[in-house]
């Protein structure tokens, strides 16, 4: 091979392995370029189709009217009406805890009653939210609430809201529990589904 094709041909050799090597640097900022797929965890946690529910406002007024409109019913089978996915797991002889808890709450726990005709049965439904429920949107979808009396000053403050349905066989008493004395912007940090039984009411 001559001087010149030699020259020629390392040339082109130099030229192709910095071509590659471009390439290389490219294709990471060619990655990092692509869209973003939808449908990640900030959507997963909403309901929609195929989506697991989540705790809201609006959620716990439908449970609230649910609970008054169900028969007598064990945790499994107020898991199953109020459409909860999740395995129940006992912390007591009548308590029990959702894992995994559903979007929303933090904890969700489920207590039987232990006194009466319906004992045995779903008592209450307690929820710990994760995200911010304001008293301003409880008294939205609840109406007007009754402060419940402190017993003493360390303990929390505590709005009662009642629920009924007519004809229905309970009542629902829901109970919002706030660190300080809330306004309308004070986020609960506990909510309690309690139910009632009415008297006389149709079975």
């Amino acid at each position: 091979m001559t001087r010149r094709s030699l020259c020629v041909a390392t040339a082109t050799a130099t030229l192709a392995l910095a071509g590659a090597a471009a390439g290389c640097q490219r294709e990471p900022e060619a990655v990092a370029r692509a869209p973003i797929p939808r449908g990640g965890q900030a959507q997963r946690i909403h309901s929609g189709p195929g989506s697991a529910m989540t705790i809201t406002p609006d959620t716990l007024r439908a449970w609230s009217e649910q609970l008054c409109t169900l028969p007598p019913v064990d945790l499994a089978g107020a898991l199953a009406a109020l459409g909860i996915a999740g395995s129940l797991v006992s912390q007591s002889a009548d308590f029990s805890i959702v894992e995994p808890p559903p979007a929303g709450a933090a904890r969700l726990g489920l207590t039987l009653e232990n006194l009466g005709r319906n004992k045995g049965k779903l008592a209450t439904v307690e929820i710990t939210p994760s995200e911010a429920i304001t008293r301003a949107e409880l008294d939205q979808r609840f109406g007007t609430a009754n402060f419940l009396p402190r017993v003493d000053y360390d303990r929390p403050y505590v709005l009662n809201y009642r629920v009924e349905v007519p004809g229905a066989p309970f009542r629902c008493s829901v109970f919002a529990s706030f660190a300080d004395e809330p306004s309308a912007t004070s986020a609960t940090n506990k909510i309690r589904l309690r139910r009632d039984s009415v008297q006389g009411a149709a079975k």
